[in-house]
Order: C-alpha cells, then sequence, then structure tokens
C-alpha cells in the first residue's frame, strides 16, 4: 500500500475521532437549548461533517483507482477541486480542532462546575454554541488573511566579534519558496519586492525551492535570482529540492546568480567585514556526517563573526554549531507550523514534534538561532497563526551600552 494512501487512512480514522466528539457536544448543546434529542441533531450534523471531508475519501479512491486526474487535482493546481473539496476540508478540520479543545475545557469546567451548583448544562450550552458560532465566523477570514499576508520581522543582533568602527549589516533570510501550481505569482512577486525593499546588504535562502518535480525549478529559481542583495545571495537545499532533483535545483539556482553551499564553508566580505558562511544539507534523506561536519569545524577560523545556514533546525545540528563557536544559525522548513492553534499563549504545531525550534529567533547560549516561517505552503493549501514571512537581521558590533 503507498505510503499516501497509509498516512490517507490513518487521517480518516483520526478525524473520525475529531468529529465524533465535536458532533457529540454540539448536538447535545443544540439538545439543551431546542428540546429536541441529541439523535436528532446528531442526525442533521453527521451529513455535513461528511460533505466537508470528502477531500480525503476522494483522494482515497484516486490512489487506489489509480485514477489520474484526480491524482493531480487533489496536488493542487484545479480550482473547482479546491473550491468544492480541497478548502472545504481544511477550513472545516481547522474550526472541528478549535472547537475539539474548546470543548474539552467546556466539560471540564462542567466538571468543575457541579461542585458548588446543581447544574451548569444550560451556561454550558449556551456557552458552547456562542463558541462554535464565533469560530465558524472567525476562522475562515483568518485563514484567507494570514495565507494572503507577508510580514516583516526584525531582530538586532549585536556582537563583539563585528569591528567596531563598522555600521550596520542588513542581512535578509528568506526560506520555502516552494513554487507549485498553487503558487499565486502575484504573492511571490509581492515577496521579492518586499525583500528588496528592505535593501539587504546579503540574503540567505534556507531551502525548498519547489515543492514537487522539475516543472517550476527554473521559475522559481528566476524569482530568487530576482533578489538583490549587495554583496551577494546565498543558499542551502531543502528536503523537497532534493526530492525534485538535487542536480537541477543548484544548477538552475547559478544559472540566476545565487550560490549554493552543499556542506561547504566560504569567506564572505561585506564592506570592511570578513564573515565566514557555512551551508549545511540537513534534509530528511541527507543528514550530516560525523566526517562532514568534522571536516566543516576545522575549516571555520577562530575569532571571525561566524553564519551556519541549513534548512531543518534539527536540535542536533544547533547544539553543534554553538558548540564550535557559531554566532548565527538560519533555518526554514518549518513554515512556522503552517497551521498553529493559539492555547493559553501556546502555539499548538505539528512541527512542535520534530524541532523546539518552530519560529522566531532563539538566543541559545552564544548562538542565536532564527527559523523563518518561509513562504510556501506543504499539504494544506492555506495557513492559519503562521502568516508569510522575511526576517531582517541587522547585524551590529557589541558595545557597552548593546545587548546582545
Amino acid at each position: 500500500m503507498p505510503w499516501i494512501v497509509r498516512m490517507l487512512l490513518l487521517l480518516g480514522a483520526s478525524l473520525l475521532i475529531l468529529y465524533g466528539y465535536v458532533i457529540w457536544r454540539l448536538a447535545w448543546a443544540l439538545a439543551q437549548r431546542t428540546g429536541r434529542s441529541t439523535q436528532h441533531w446528531q442526525k442533521r450534523l453527521w451529513p455535513i461533517a461528511a460533505l466537508l471531508n470528502l477531500y480525503p475519501a476522494v483522494a482515497i479512491g484516486g490512489y487506489l483507482l489509480d485514477a489520474s486526474f484526480w491524482r493531480t487535482a487533489l496536488r493542487g493546481g484545479h480550482p473547482l477541486v479546491d473550491a468544492l473539496l480541497t478548502y472545504p476540508f481544511w477550513i472545516g478540520l481547522l474550526v472541528a480542532l478549535q472547537l475539539f479543545l474548546i470543548f474539552l475545557l467546556l466539560e471540564a469546567g462542567r466538571g468543575l462546575a457541579r461542585f458548588w451548583m446543581k447544574s451548569a448544562d444550560h451556561g454550558i450550552a449556551r456557552a458552547t454554541l456562542g463558541f462554535t458560532v464565533i469560530v465558524l465566523a472567525y476562522t475562515p477570514i483568518r485563514a484567507y488573511l494570514d495565507t494572503r499576508q507577508i510580514r516583516v520581522r526584525e531582530q538586532v543582533i549585536a556582537s563583539e566579534k563585528l569591528p567596531s568602527d563598522m555600521g550596520e549589516l542588513r542581512v535578509v533570510h528568506i526560506s520555502d519558496l516552494q513554487l507549485d501550481a498553487r503558487t499565486d505569482a502575484a504573492l511571490v512577486r509581492r515577496f521579492i519586492e518586499r525583500v528588496n525593499a528592505l535593501r539587504p546588504d546579503l540574503v540567505f535562502f534556507t531551502g525548498d525551492l519547489v515543492t514537487s518535480g522539475t516543472e517550476y525549478i527554473e521559475p522559481a529559481a528566476a524569482w530568487l535570482g530576482a533578489v538583490r542583495a549587495r554583496y551577494g545571495v546565498y543558499a542551502c537545499l531543502g528536503d523537497h529540492d532534493y526530492w525534485a532533483d538535487p542536480r537541477r535545483v543548484p544548477e538552475s539556482l547559478s544559472r540566476h546568480g545565487i550560490v549554493l553551499l552543499d556542506d561547504a564553508s566560504r569567506s564572505i566580505s561585506a564592506g570592511n567585514i570578513s564573515l565566514r558562511l557555512t551551508g549545511v544539507t540537513n534534509i530528511y534523506r541527507r543528514r550530516p556526517s560525523p566526517e562532514t561536519l568534522a571536516r566543516l569545524a576545522e575549516e571555520k577560523p577562530a575569532g571571525r563573526f561566524s553564519i551556519l545556514m541549513a534548512h531543518q533546525p534539527s536540535p542536533s545540528l544547533v547544539h553543534w554549531a554553538k558548540d564550535q563557536g557559531y554566532d548565527l544559525f538560519l533555518a526554514g522548513h518549518t513554515h512556522g507550523g503552517q497551521i498553529a492553534l493559539p492555547l493559553f499563549g501556546l502555539r499548538l504545531a505539528l512541527a512542535r514534534l520534530e524541532t523546539p525550534y518552530v519560529s522566531g529567533s532563539y538566543d541559545v547560549g552564544s548562538l542565536w538561532v532564527n527559523v523563518t516561517n518561509g513562504l510556501g505552503l506543504t499539504f494544506a493549501p492555506l495557513r492559519f497563526h503562521a502568516p508569510a514571512e522575511i526576517v531582517l537581521l541587522r547585524l551590529t558590533p557589541l558595545k557597552a551600552e548593546s545587548p546582545r
């Protein structure tokens, strides 16, 4: 059985549990408020859930029957299929996930309320229906805005390794362009224009030029080639680059003036500043070997501001970079979670199962770790609480009054 079918079957079982609980609690609340039975409302809610979840059902059928149209359409690029199947599924899933968490909390509150009141059922039922209306209205709007938005995040990094007479070095970090059939050219153009508007001295791209296949490699490289940086644009390989074609991606990047570092280091002169840049290929199919890391460690000069860029922010590689005296670690891969659920100040995202470095800047001792949300999408055709972003890192010398 193909991997994708196994994953879809597992997803189907998970969806049954998720929607089962949400429908059970929602039907109970409706029964409390209307006087009709829970079963009455369940019979009306389950068909809605079934319609929202036609996407995985059709996907499984398409793969089992080897129906090329459905296999292609479900991967993206067919507007009618997206409108009728793909987007309703993902919006429905986001609504169900949020309601699942809210209903669990309400149920816990109902249990606690029994200690000081006879029954809190009517209040909990009203809250259940109220939160449902709010989530139904909020989710599609927030998903649309987060999918279309491109934010610019700034971080000042001061280091004693930078010369005291320098001004400010403007480093832009971008990642995960992931061009594919769903990519909106206007969004990519706006992304590139905003990068150039920051007047970067250096630009670092931490992998995933395309999503899959070879069709979009050259157009994606051309877009990245439109980035203008005073001292150059540098890149490393991402997972999807390797799956697409690990030979053609570097060739296309090179044709468009982008320097790709594949387990290699080089010195960069930026005015009166000399930096050391290391690009490590850290992806699912290829991890850096101990021999590779030992070689890179030997090549690293002491006392110079050093940057390591890799696609995945693996904790083991972050700790290695810290131990070797690197000053800045750049990565993408996580998309900031892409779909993140806020809960009591936390951001719940599947990416946290893989790394604690999901989005933002992290001060890891003597090492700054920066993980960007990137631009593109994987699996889900939308973003939620994890908008696309460009990161401007302003490198300055450490002065007595400057925080690190």
